[in-house]
């Protein structure tokens, strides 16, 4: 699995931008943005992360994950919504697969249909 910079500098390089102007379109400095493509740097903060996702149009849960960070916007949901935890905490204690989550998501997405 490649590391945050690697996946930044090649996200930046299949939309083709150059340095400087990823950069200025996310609000950072060039040399900054160098340092963490070549992983000199840290992953940046969140609201960086999130921009660097819609400049590069990534989608920003796949950098967090690799960043090893989580997105303040879900940690609040978290923090509003206890029973989403609890839904968590059962999902992760019995080791759901890949495939029951996608099916949770289903019916979590068809429960949501019903309702409209």
């Amino acid at each position: 699995m490649k590391h945050f910079g690697e996946t930044i500098r090649d996200l930046r390089v299949a939309q083709d931008l150059g340095l400087r102007e990823t950069a200025t379109k996310v609000g950072i400095s060039p040399a900054y943005l160098s340092r963490i493509e070549r992983g000199k740097e840290r992953p940046p903060r969140p609201e960086v992360i999130k921009e660097l996702a819609k400049v590069l149009a990534a989608d920003p849960d796949v950098l967090f994950r690799l960043s090893s960070s989580t997105d303040p916007e879900v940690v609040d949901y978290l923090h509003d919504q206890p029973e989403v935890m609890n839904l968590l905490r059962y999902i992760k204690e019995t080791s759901f697969t890949e495939d029951e989550i996608k099916s949770l998501i289903q019916s979590a997405e068809s429960i949501k249909a019903n309702t409209h």
